[in-house]
């Protein structure tokens, strides 16, 4: 299911996005927890965004209002989930380049109605490199490799870069989410699982 995900061309079905950014959420949460002590002690953010706690000008933890004051957002589908607290947006001016890395598609994540996170897809291994490198001076630091998933993880003081790559096409796929918020996103990942549960 990752390979197709990672061979789509544009945006993928709506089941296949929310399976793998769920699958990025619940391992950045557990690499959050997890290297906790590491962030304080380690690794020191030099880099802007995380200084700035930002993305392209959207501060992490805006509302979803204020946010469109100034950056029009589009759903990606209109049929998420009822009383799903997370939604997915694109802009439909979106800069295809950060740099001169470029970038097949950047997705942006509210959580109950704030900015959380952003979802950015490389297309090839040279992007994908450059793209970390970018990270690596952003963050101040080398990722870690998480223990479990094998993926790359840059922890900083505001925000977590987590990248997730096809060894083969060198496609990836980083997310970039809000620390504050991904104790949120934590809770309810625990209540929705817990919910379904009682349904199986």
């Amino acid at each position: 299911m990752f390979t197709a995900f990672l061979r789509s061309s544009r945006l993928v079905p709506v089941g296949s996005l929310v399976c793998v950014v769920a699958f990025l959420l619940a391992a950045m949460g557990e690499a959050y927890s997890q290297d906790a002590s590491k962030k304080r002690t380690g690794q020191t953010s030099s880099g802007l965004m995380d200084q700035t706690n930002s993305f392209r000008d959207m501060v992490f933890g805006s509302s979803n209002e204020e946010v469109q004051k100034t950056i029009k957002l589009e759903p990606i589908a209109e049929d998420q989930a009822k009383g799903d607290p997370l939604k997915t947006y694109i802009r439909s001016d979106e800069k295809k380049s950060l740099g001169d890395v470029a970038i097949q598609e950047v997705v942006y994540y509210f959580l109950e109605g704030k900015f959380y996170a952003v979802l950015i897809s490389t297309l090839d291994y040279r992007q994908t490199e450059n793209l970390r490198k970018a990270l690596d001076i952003v963050y101040g630091a080398s990722p870690h490799i998480d223990k479990e998933s094998r993926n790359l993880v840059w922890s900083g003081k505001n925000t977590t870069a987590f990248m997730r790559s096809d060894r083969v096409t060198g496609e990836a796929r980083t997310m970039i989410s809000c620390n504050e918020l991904q104790k949120n996103y934590d809770r309810l990942s625990r209540e929705s699982a817990t919910k379904a549960a009682g349904e199986l």
